[in-house]
């Protein structure tokens, strides 16, 4: 009788710990479904869904209390380092952009292609991709795209091809370094991977695709992006690009050329940050905090100004992400999404996770499902070990180059179909997924064969 009631009653505990575990699995799969809608602003979506989550956390026991000084546990579960880069490399961006450097490329690539389209859609699209190597999607997209409408204008031509492609591109540069976008930082320090192992890994598949995104583009477009026949096109379109200046925007020639300096010093420091003895045992995050520090002492007028720019809904955004998944971890939500995960890597392998996250990555942020991811792989040293090297690259894969589906699929392709719109351009949500979805396919296509090659490499 003792044995049954035993039983029964651990039954009883286990239904009721099943019932908060799909209850706090509901939570999640509703704020997802939201921030595909996009009808709340994520950040608000976020930190509510999170306090939410902290309550019933609260109140059914998961957080354990310590007597005495400690951190509370919502901040324990917050990325720091993740947030650090955010802050650090965003204001530094924005003062080196001040100096007009980015422009003055932007310029230089177009004089370059002469005035012809075809030459002028590989720049663009290449151009975006380099920047958004090093800056964020959004600001590669509006420099890059905000001198294409102009150009596009001057030169008689179609701005959509080009803003799409470019949009398009800047995932694929978004793949090249570990900074070059958020699921990327994430990924890679959760799965300890330095910025040089990144770039090495990574480098070969972004030129393949790049190659392969223009060879696309030129069938998808057609007509719009054709190369120049006649000498007095060609001549004439000559003529309109050497009319730019590219030293327009450059206002002081000392802060411009310290600007260079300094982005290709914090491109060295983000490299050899292991071999520095001072970074060594530190994160990237100082490094992006050290550069924004010395260009504030160096080049801000206004301090408080810079400060604004930082994208402080993005770094709430991150404090509220990090608490759910923190809570989630808690009430071993993600123990259970983790099984259904390890099931489907066994069945489909890396490629079929990668196309997984490439289909979510299309109707939401792909940032939620990339911490959720590397926590889920991630959860222990242990876990971190276990799993294989290329299923760390098939989320980063998927994460960005899932984002070229659909127009809400990243913030670059929002940003793309905004500038469209601006100059009475707009494109219908089909009609871009029509075209993203081709690319998309090449792009996730090729990724496969990679990951099947990483496999024989870094496995």
């Amino acid at each position: 009788m003792l044995a049954n009631a035993m039983l029964a009653a651990s039954e009883a505990v286990a239904d009721v710990t099943g019932v908060k575990t799909w209850t706090f699995a509901a939570i999640l799969g509703v704020t997802l479904l939201l921030l595909a809608t996009e009808k709340i602003h994520k950040t608000v979506l976020v930190l509510l869904s999170a306090g939410v989550c902290l309550f019933l956390g609260d109140y059914w026991g998961f957080f354990p209390h310590v007597e005495g000084h400690h951190l509370p546990v919502y901040i324990q579960m917050i990325e720091w380092e993740v947030i650090g880069i955010v802050i650090g490399a965003t204001v530094f961006v924005e003062i080196a952009a001040r100096s007009g450097i980015f422009t003055w490329i932007s310029v230089k690539i177009l004089k370059l292609s002469k005035g012809d389209p075809f030459k002028l859609l590989i720049l663009f699209a290449i151009l975006t991709a380099v920047f958004s190597a090093f800056l964020d999607n959004i600001t590669a997209m509006i420099i890059v795209g905000s001198l294409t409408v102009v150009a596009c204008r001057k030169l008689d031509l179609d701005p959509k091809p080009f803003l799409i492609s470019e949009g398009i591109m800047t995932n694929v540069g978004g793949l090249l370094t570990l900074i070059s976008s958020i699921p990327n930082i994430i990924i890679g320090k959760t799965a300890d991977i330095s910025y040089v192992k990144f770039l090495i890994v990574a480098s070969p598949y972004v030129v393949i695709a790049t190659a392969a995104t223009m060879i696309a583009a030129k069938v998808v477009f057609g007509e719009k992006v054709m190369p120049l026949k006649s000498a007095e096109d060609k001549e004439r379109n000559l003529a309109l690009v050497n009319a730019f200046d590219e030293w327009e925007t450059v206002k002081d020639r000392a802060f411009f050329f310290q600007a260079i300096v300094a982005v290709v010093l914090v491109i060295l420091g983000f490299a050899l940050k292991a071999q520095i003895p001072i970074l060594r045992d530190f994160g990237i995050e100082v490094v992006a905090m050290g550069a924004a520090v010395v260009m504030m002492l160096l080049h801000a007028k206004d301090v408080e100004h810079d400060l604004d720019n930082v994208e402080w809904s993005l770094v709430f955004f991150f404090i509220g992400l990090f608490t759910i998944i923190g809570v989630m971890e808690k009430a071993e939500v993600l123990s259970m999404i983790g099984s259904l995960l390890d099931w489907l890597t066994e069945e489909a392998g890396a490629v079929g996770l990668m196309w997984f996250t490439a289909l979510f990555s299309s109707i939401t942020d792909n940032i939620p499902l990339a911490a959720m991811l590397a926590k889920i792989f991630g959860a222990t040293p242990e876990r971190v070990a276990e799993v294989p090297r290329e299923v760390w690259w098939a989320i980063v894969f998927g994460a960005n180059l899932g984002g070229n589906i659909t127009p809400i699929g990243s913030a670059s392709t929002v940003v793309a179909c905004t500038i469209m719109k601006q100059h009475k351009l707009p494109i219908r949500f089909l009609e871009f997924v029509k075209i993203g979805g081709v690319f998309a396919f090449v792009q996730l296509v090729l990724a496969s064969g990679y990951l099947l090659i990483l496999q024989q490499f870094i496995g």
